[in-house]
C-alpha cells in the first residue's frame, strides 16, 4: 500500500511538474515574444522589403503592435496603427461568411447548383458545379489572370465584365474531382449573392460583416481622401521600392482596405462570437476550420501582403499587413506563428529574384549561366527557379533593362529548352522591345512544342503584327 502510495505520489509530481514547465515555457514565450516579433519584422524592414504594420493579439488582448516603413514615400508619412492596407485574398474569407449567412437563412445550400442562377455557363459538366466547390476550389475553373486579364486588369471594372472571361472555356476538371485555386470561382459566388440577396456585393460587405464587427475603419474601395489609405508599392529586385497604386478593382475574390485592429475584429468575431455566423453550426466550423489548432489567410498582389495566422489551441492571433508586396507579411506572420508554437524560426534571408539579380550583377553573365543554378540551390532556395528568373525578367523588362532582361529569359530557355512558356516570355521580350516580327517568331518555338498553347501574356498569340504595346 505504501508503494502503490508513493507510485501516485510520484505520479502526480511528474504531472505537475511536466504542467509547470510547460506554463513556464508559455510565460518565457509571451514576455519574449515582443521583442522578438519586433526582430523579426525590423529584419525584413531593413532588406527594403517590408513596409506595415504588425499585430498580435491572445485571448482577445494586445500582447504588440508597431508599424514600420512608410506609407506614402512620396510625401514622407509614416505607416501607424491606423494605416489602410489592401487584404486581397483574405476577401475570401469575407465572400464565405456572406455565402454562409445566407445558408443560415435557408436562401442557399451548400448543395445549390450553379446553373440554377442561369449565368450563361454551357461547359461540359458545369451542370455539376455546386455552392460547395466554388467555395472549396473544386469546381474546376481556371483562374482569372489570363492573358486578357493582364493586358488591362482596371478595364474589367465590375463583376459582369470578369464573369464574361472565362464563361465559355471549358472546365478543367470534373466538379469535386480535383482542387485549383481559382479567384474566379469566387467571382461567381459574389454574383450569386447579389441575386439572392437583391442587394450589391458592397453593401452585403458594409451591412452584414463591417458593422456587426465593429470594422469602422473599413471599407471595399481604396480612399484617396484618407489620410491613414497607405499608398502600394513594389518591392524591386535591386531592394527598391516602385509605386504601383491601384492595378486592379476589387471584387468577392480580392480587396478590401483595412487596419490590423480591424481584421483582428474580423476574425475575433468570426471565430469566438455568433454576431456573424453560428459558431456551432457544423457547416461553418468546418469550413473555416474551427476545431482544427490553426487558421491561416493570405493575400498577395502587386503592391499588396496581408497575412493572418491564428493558433486556435493558444488564443494567439498574429496580423501583418503590408503596402509592398512578394509575400512579405506571410514571411513574417509564419515566423512569429514558429516561435509562439516551436520557440525559434527559420532565418531570413534576401528574396530569390534579389539573390538572382545580385549574383547576376556580381559575377557578370557568363558566370550567372554557369554557376547560378547551382549557387540557387547551396543557399537554401528551393522556389522553382524557373519562376524565379521569369519574374526577375519581367521586372527588368519594366524598366527598360532590355540587355539584363534578355540574359534572363535566354538562360530561362536554356535551362528548359522545351518548355513553351519560355519563349512565351522571350517572345514578350522582343514584344516590348518593339521587335514584333522575331516576337511572332518566337512564339512559334511555342507552338512548335505545343500547337495548342496559350500565350500568358498577350490574348490573341501575337497574331496582330500592329498590336499596341504599353
Amino acid at each position: 500500500m505504501i508503494l502503490n502510495l508513493t507510485l501516485v505520489s510520484i505520479l502526480f509530481f511528474s504531472i505537475c511538474t511536466s504542467v509547470f514547465a510547460k506554463e513556464n515555457d508559455q510565460n518565457v514565450k509571451s514576455s519574449t515574444l515582443p521583442k522578438i516579433a519586433h526582430d523579426i519584422a525590423v529584419q525584413y524592414e531593413n532588406l527594403g522589403w517590408f513596409s506595415g504594420s504588425l499585430l498580435i493579439m491572445k485571448d482577445g488582448k494586445e500582447v504588440f503592435s508597431s508599424s514600420y516603413g512608410l506609407q506614402n514615400i512620396e510625401e514622407k508619412i509614416p505607416n501607424t496603427s491606423q494605416s489602410r492596407f489592401n487584404l486581397g485574398s483574405i476577401m475570401k474569407d469575407f465572400t464565405k461568411v456572406l455565402i454562409l449567412q445566407q445558408i443560415e437563412e435557408g436562401k442557399l445550400s451548400l448543395n445549390t447548383k450553379l446553373i440554377s442562377f442561369d449565368l450563361g455557363f454551357k461547359q461540359s459538366f458545369v451542370d455539376e458545379v455546386t455552392i460547395a466547390h466554388l467555395l472549396n476550389h473544386s469546381a474546376g475553373f481556371d483562374d482569372i489572370f489570363i492573358a486578357e486579364y493582364r493586358e488591362n486588369p482596371l478595364s474589367f471594372d465590375t463583376l459582369d465584365k470578369k464573369l464574361e472571361l472565362l464563361i465559355e472555356k471549358p472546365l478543367l476538371f470534373k466538379p469535386g474531382t480535383d482542387n485549383q485555386y481559382s479567384n474566379y470561382g469566387y467571382i461567381v459566388l459574389g454574383i450569386i449573392l447579389e441575386k439572392v440577396a437583391d442587394k450589391p456585393f458592397e453593401e452585403l460587405l458594409k451591412n452584414k460583416i463591417f458593422i456587426p464587427a465593429k470594422m469602422a475603419s473599413t471599407t471595399l474601395k481604396a480612399s484617396n481622401s484618407s489620410e491613414h489609405q497607405s499608398v502600394r508599392y513594389a518591392y524591386q529586385y535591386d531592394n527598391s521600392l516602385k509605386k504601383v497604386g491601384v492595378t486592379e478593382h476589387p471584387s468577392p475574390d480580392g480587396g478590401i482596405e483595412s487596419t490590423v485592429a480591424d481584421v483582428h475584429r474580423f476574425y475575433y468575431t468570426l471565430f469566438y462570437t455568433d454576431e456573424l455566423l453560428q459558431i456551432s453550426n457544423r457547416n461553418n466550423r468546418k469550413i473555416f476550420a474551427m476545431d482544427n489548432a490553426h487558421w491561416g489567410a493570405y493575400g498577395g498582389g502587386l503592391g499588396v501582403s496581408a497575412a493572418v495566422d491564428i493558433d486556435l489551441s493558444s488564443g494567439y492571433q498574429v496580423i501583418v499587413l503590408a503596402n509592398t508586396d512578394n509575400l512579405v507579411a506571410e514571411l513574417i506572420s509564419g515566423r512569429i506563428l514558429s516561435f509562439i508554437k516551436n520557440g525559434d524560426y527559420e532565418a531570413i534571408r534576401q528574396l530569390e529574384k534579389n539573390f538572382a539579380f545580385e549574383f547576376y550583377k556580381t559575377k557578370g553573365k557568363h558566370e550567372f549561366a554557369t554557376h547560378f543554378k547551382q549557387a540557387y540551390s547551396d543557399n537554401g532556395y528551393t522556389r522553382f527557379i524557373g519562376r524565379t528568373i521569369n519574374e526577375l525578367g519581367m521586372e527588368l523588362l519594366r524598366d527598360d533593362l532590355f540587355t539584363e532582361a534578355f540574359d534572363m529569359f535566354e538562360y530561362l530557355v536554356s535551362l528548359f529548352p522545351d518548355a513553351p512558356q519560355v519563349y512565351d516570355s522571350l517572345a514578350f521580350a522582343y514584344l516590348s522591345k518593339g521587335d514584333k516580327e522575331t516576337a511572332q517568331k518566337t512564339f512559334g518555338q511555342a507552338l512548335a512544342i505545343k500547337s495548342d498553347f496559350k500565350s500568358d501574356y498577350v490574348a490573341d498569340n501575337y497574331s496582330h503584327i500592329n498590336m499596341r504595346v504599353d
